[in-house]
């Protein structure tokens, strides 16, 4: 599972997501649209921070915590 946070520089949320997915214990990889603006392109940026999953937006702004509690017992569920 590939997940990604997408969101400029001075997302005040960004810090705050990147904190419950340590938690949760999921992996993920933080991209920033300044450095990388074929996202903006690509997810249609009007929002920051996007969460993606797979390559799929799963929350613009802040994602629901349980949403990352279904994702963590997913990864869970698979490496059993």
């Amino acid at each position: 599972m590939n997940i990604i946070i997408a969101a400029t520089k001075t997302c005040n949320h960004r810090p705050i997501l990147e904190e419950q997915l340590q938690e949760a214990g999921l992996e993920y990889e933080v991209m920033f649209f300044e450095d990388h603006p074929e996202l903006m392109d690509k997810y249609n940026l009007k929002t920051s921070p996007l969460f993606i999953v797979d390559e799929e937006i799963v929350s613009v702004g802040m994602p629901e915590h349980e949403k990352i509690m279904e994702l963590q017992t997913e990864i869970q569920k698979n490496n059993e």
